[in-house]
């Protein structure tokens, strides 16, 4: 059963050999002599044929290497010339959220509350305006709460529900009804719209 086990799983021959090639791609890393090109092609060649029976971060750290590589030659600026030195792999994520400034103070609003009953509404009279060039290259005022007529798509009226009617006479029924068996004349009465 034990050999059975162990003929499932990666040989040892192959984590060997995906040990020993990400140590040779390590420490390319650390030579300053070889070049970028070739450092990258070393990530990209054991990230293709060496990955077997290895563990998902050095198969993250040699892929993320690689990009880092690739990408410096082909957008050489300070960052991507950072983001390629040995031992620094791209940030995962970005922060989208402000800062905090207190550690007491609740956090900022990002979104405006407008189903709330208790949010504000600015007045037509309060709407800032943005002065710009008109189509006939006279200056024109547009508030910047409502867009132009002019880059508003007219709006296509929406078709009636199938069995709208009918529908909405089960559903007034529906909530008129008092008894136990109210969930079976709905259901029947629905099924019998449909039909």
């Amino acid at each position: 059963m034990l050999g059975g086990a162990l003929a499932c799983g990666p040989s040892f021959q192959a984590i060997y050999e995906g040990n020993a090639r990400f140590e040779h791609c390590y420490a390319l890393e650390e030579n300053a002599q070889t070049a970028m090109p070739e450092k990258a092609d070393c990530w990209r060649d054991w990230s293709e044929h060496y990955t077997y029976g290895q563990t998902r971060d050095r198969i993250h750290y040699a892929t993320a290497r690689y990009v880092a590589l690739s990408q410096s030659s082909n957008v050489p600026t300070d960052e991507a010339m950072m983001m390629a030195a040995p031992g620094v792999t791209p940030r995962q994520s970005v922060i989208t959220a402000p800062a905090p400034t207190n550690a007491f103070a609740p956090p900022p609003k990002v979104l405006d509350d407008y189903g709330d009953a208790g949010a504000t509404r600015m007045r037509p009279s309060e709407v800032p305006t943005v002065v710009g060039i008109g189509p006939t290259g006279a200056p024109s005022a547009t508030p910047t709460g409502t867009p132009s007529a002019a880059s508003v798509p007219a709006a296509k009226p929406t078709p009636p529900l199938p069995a709208a009617d009918c529908s909405e006479t089960c559903r007034s029924s529906f909530r008129d009804c008092d008894g136990g068996a109210c969930d079976k004349t709905y259901r029947a009465c629905m099924r019998a719209c449909f039909k």
